[in-house]
């Protein structure tokens, strides 16, 4: 099986694709700044404290993995919704080159955020007026 890096692992959809590795028999490296924290235990479990922005850090967290699968989330703020946010565009900046340093070819991302803002504006039935 492989080994995948997991990075956004704390919670939310991080925490499931986390459960879901191990499941599916995979080695996982989950990184988030708070993964100490991370109440799984398994044998093919390794937790790595990290920043996403840190070049570093990622670099680390690459050496023999197979695929990487970046899970980002943010907590919606006022500020994040009015003002927006860069996490993700840096984030997969600095992922991108340490992975085509690393010579890992495989990487998925996905993040949550703002689906259940459209739910709660649209409804979960609806179609937005500008469709």
């Amino acid at each position: 099986m492989s080994t995948a890096l997991i990075i956004g692992a704390s919670r939310g959809i991080g925490l499931e694709t986390v459960k879901l590795a191990l499941k599916a028999g995979h080695s996982v490296r989950a990184m988030a700044r708070s993964a100490s924290a991370i109440r799984l235990r398994d044998p093919k479990l390794e937790k790595l404290n990290g920043d996403a922005h840190d070049q570093h850090t990622i670099k680390r967290a690459l050496a023999g993995v197979d695929a990487v699968i970046q899970t980002l989330g943010v907590s919606p703020t006022p500020e994040l919704i009015f003002g927006g946010t860069r996490l993700f565009s840096v984030a997969t900046r600095v992922l991108v080159n340490a992975m085509e340093a690393n010579a890992v070819r495989r990487l998925i991302c996905v993040t949550g955020f703002g689906a259940a803002t459209a739910v709660a504006v649209e409804g979960p039935c609806t179609t937005p007026a500008s469709a």
